[in-house]
């Protein structure tokens, strides 16, 4: 059962492995994926290339490859999807609260500044 940290080490050591050769042009993407024995490395290529996959060994570090032809990743248009809700904005009397909190906290520090220099002197 291999753990989360012995995964990330198997990712690193194929992501170095695999993507530095000219095989890296059909991998759409490395990444980890837990399953019910433990994490495995899963492999998503582009296309299902035999020369590609004869490379890519079963398991890596004690920890299994999974391979997936998924084809090309790309990031999907939100353009006719529902707006998302915007993060809420603090408001002028938020921003008035918050100039106040920090012109007390400055006149606080001033005052024991010159305290300690008051009772140091």
């Amino acid at each position: 059962m291999p753990d989360l940290a012995a995964a990330r080490q198997a990712k690193s050591r194929i992501m170095n492995t695999v993507l530095s050769t000219s095989d890296a042009q059909h991998v759409a993407g490395i990444g980890l994926r837990q399953q019910e024995d433990g994490w495995v490395v899963r492999i998503n290529l582009r296309e299902d290339d035999d020369g590609t996959r004869r490379k890519i060994p079963a398991e890596i570090l004690g920890v299994p490859v999974v391979i997936e032809v998924t084809g090309g990743i790309r990031a999907q248009s939100t353009a006719g999807s529902a707006p998302r809700a915007a993060h809420p904005t603090a408001s002028p009397a938020d921003h008035s609260r918050l100039r106040l909190l920090i012109a007390a906290a400055a006149l606080l520090a001033v005052t024991t500044m010159a305290t300690l220099l008051f009772v140091l002197a």
